[in-house]
């Protein structure tokens, strides 16, 4: 998975907002960075993290 794609996404929907003339393709272009997100949140941590200072 690209890590850059929740960002490139991320800047493409705060590009329609901006625009303000879509805002069915904003909400929709958020709803899949959120999922995107989440989805690379989930395969990514699998268990905890054991820090010891």
């Amino acid at each position: 998975m690209f890590m850059f794609l929740p960002f490139l996404l991320s800047l493409m929907t705060l590009a329609e907002i901006v625009r303000g003339k879509y805002r069915r393709r904003a909400i929709l272009f958020l709803l899949v960075t959120l999922a995107i997100t989440v989805a690379s949140f989930s395969h990514h941590v699998t268990d905890s993290l054991n820090l010891s200072f």
